[in-house]
Formats: structure tokens, sequence, C-alpha cells
């Protein structure tokens, strides 16, 4: 015997207002809508001229758009002897002096700047990371998460996302090194203790055929062909905003044997409404946004 046909839905439910009916979905909310609930600017260097208030960070930002308060920021000292920090946004700053990795070198760092239960580590590099230098970095990573001991401590990466950028997107999504940096940093996020900073990246122009890092959409794609596999690695929770690059310009030049032309394609004062712009086209809501922006920071460095 054949088996019954189940009975037929009501026409209505298609139709007009029918939860079925075409156009009845919700719509996501417009990526322009997306804004966190506050900021903490986690990476900024010493400057002469120190801000008094948020404007530079919103320097770029339409009209109209949301501008959050910033409730914090941390200051970069790579001299541990350097002046206490100075006002920086209108916010007395955090100082952290982290431990910049030495490439050239075939062993782990020596680890001595601990900030609040956090190190910061910066990558200094004008290329991307070679299968070696990712072998010493997940050397150094792995050396501090055993030296807790209880697993408590934080790890900050700086320098990784997203890298020194190096091909626009129609080569990118062919080029092996990229291939590497996401299957390596798919490993790194095993760590459920490290974060990665998410920084203005940096270009050196002695290794372009091209100026195609001047066009400003080229390199919202390339910034998303980092950041997507990175949010599905670490995810949202393990992301930290800061406006300025890993090192500035000089100390990165110092910090590589390679003759580089480096510059910066996206100004600090721009950095943060492109990524805030990029996080909110991938899909994520507010509360991720917020633990980018300024969340993530607050509970690694315990500004809350």
């Amino acid at each position: 015997m054949p088996p019954k046909r189940p009975p037929p839905l009501d026409r209505g439910l298609f139709v007009g207002d029918g939860p079925l009916a075409p156009g009845s979905a919700p719509l996501p909310p417009s990526p322009s809508t997306i804004h966190p609930a506050y900021i903490i600017d986690a990476h900024t260097f010493p400057s002469e001229s120190l801000s008094t208030d948020a404007a530079p960070l919103f320097s770029s930002l339409p009209e109209g758009y949301s501008r959050p308060t910033v409730k914090s920021a941390v200051e970069v000292k790579l001299d541990v002897g350097a002046d206490p920090a100075q006002s920086v946004l209108g916010v007395k700053p955090f100082s952290i002096h982290p431990t910049v990795l030495n490439l050239s070198l075939a062993a782990s760092p020596s680890i001595t700047n601990i900030a609040r239960g956090a190190v910061d580590i910066i990558v200094p590099c004008t290329s991307h990371l070679s299968a070696q230098d990712w072998d010493l970095l997940d050397e150094a990573v792995n050396d501090i998460d055993r030296s807790w001991g209880n697993g408590t401590g934080k790890i900050v990466i700086s320098g990784l996302l997203p890298p020194p950028l190096t091909s626009s997107s129609s080569k990118l999504m062919n080029d092996e090194m990229y291939s590497l940096y996401i299957e390596r940093l798919s490993q790194l996020s095993l760590l459920p203790n490290v974060f990665l900073k998410a920084l203005p990246p940096v270009v050196d122009q002695n290794s372009q055929t091209s100026d195609w890092w001047k066009e400003r959409k080229e390199v919202e794609r390339v910034l998303r062909m980092y950041l997507s596999p990175t949010i599905e690695a670490i995810g949202t929770h393990r992301v930290i905003f800061g406006s300025d690059p890993a090192l500035t310009i000089e100390d990165l030049k110092n910090n590589t044997l390679n003759i580089v032309d480096l510059a910066q394609p996206i100004p600090s004062g721009e950095w943060y409404a492109l990524l805030r712009k990029s996080v909110a086209e991938l899909g994520e809501g507010e509360e991720a946004m917020s633990d980018i922006m300024g969340g993530n920071a607050a509970g690694v460095y315990q500004l809350q």
C-alpha cells in the first residue's frame, strides 16, 4: 500500500503577510549600522604631538556615523626606561613593553616583560613569514605557554593580522605563502590563550610591480582575505583592535636585514573605520564588533 501523501499546506502561508511569503524573512542588519559599544585602542605609539581627544580615530568616518567612546588606550614602549605614559586620545593610557621577535635567530627569545598576566610579541616582518619563521614563532609561543604553568596567561601577537601586504587579491588567492599563512594560523589558533592584534598593514614598495595597494577598494578586499580565515580560526573573541602598525616604519626598517621601502597604505586615523566596515561586511554583529574594538583588550590587559 503506497504511503499517504501529507495534506497540502495552507496557501495563506505563501501570500501576503504569511510566514513563508516571498520577502517575509527579516533582512540582516546593514553593515553601516554595526558599531561597537566602546573602543580601546590597544596599540598606539608615543607621539610628540599627543592627541587630546579621540577625533584622529574617526577621521574618515562619514558624517552622522556613530563615534563610540574611547575608554582607554594601550601605549607601546620599546624602551623599558621610557617616560611614563601621557594622555593619548583623551585618556590615560596603559603601557606595555613588547618583545620583538628576532627572525634571524634560531632560538626563542627571552620573555621578561609581562603586563597584568599578558605577554606581547611583535613579529617584525616586511613580507610573508616563511615556514622557518613560523616555526620560530610557534616555538616562542609554546615556550611562553609552558612557562605559565596554569594556562591563565595571555599571549598577544602583533604583525600577523594582516601581515605585510604582498599581492593584490587576484594574485593572493593562488599564492603559496597565503596558503601557508592560513595553515599555520590554524595551528596557532589551537592554543586558546593566543590573541592577535588587528593593526594597519605595511607594504614594501620595492617588492611591488604596480601600485595596487593605493586603491582603497583593493586593500579592503585583501584585508577581508586575511580577516575572514582569522575569525574562522580563532573567533572574534581573540582579535584586538589597535590603530598603529606593529612597529613604526623606522623601527621596522631597523629590524629587517633587507633593503626595504616601506609605506603604510591605511593611515592610523582611517584604520578604525576600515576595520569596522570589514568586520561588519563579514556578517559579524554588534557583540562581536564590541569584543574586537574594546572588550577583548579590556579582558587581556585587565582594563575594566
